[in-house]
């Protein structure tokens, strides 16, 4: 072997070296440039997940506060449902207690003017539209007139 072929060896060698290390750069850019762009394409939808989870929470804010809105309003019906219940139980006994009395009254007035009821103090007919009030000086008459 003469010096130009070990020449032409080793500058065969060197560009082969030279391809192989051309060749393995434009690989290795290819392979980061796919990395870059899957890295990015994550990064989108994390963004776009984030934006998913963002408008979620927000809905679900929303319908808590109508949720403990309505409660409330519950509540507030439940406490003037137990008022309400409370002031007729309150009225039923007042009702009561007064018809006990006009009972005791009417009883008073029975044992004091023991007859049938046809006659009044007087000893003038009852007249029996006096007791659900259609005589016209009842007081209780719409038609009832003062004077």
């Amino acid at each position: 072997m003469d010096g130009m072929t070990i020449v032409w060896i080793v500058v065969a060698i060197a560009v082969l070296v030279i391809v192989v290390a051309l060749i393995a750069s434009a690989m290795s850019r290819k392979s980061q440039h796919r990395a870059e762009q899957q890295a990015y394409e994550h990064e989108q939808q994390a963004r776009a997940s984030a934006t998913h989870a963002e408008k979620q929470r927000a809905v679900a804010d929303e319908v808590d506060a109508r949720a403990r809105k309505a409660q409330a309003a519950a509540d507030e019906k439940t406490a003037e449902a137990r008022r309400l219940s409370a002031g007729a139980t309150e009225r039923r006994d007042a009702a009561e207690n007064a018809r006990a009395e006009s009972d005791e009254h009417r009883s008073q007035a029975q044992n004091l003017w023991p007859d049938d009821g046809s006659q009044n103090r007087e000893g003038q007919p009852v007249d029996p539209d006096w007791d659900d009030g259609r005589h016209p000086h009842d007081p209780r008459n719409p038609k009832h007139t003062r004077g």
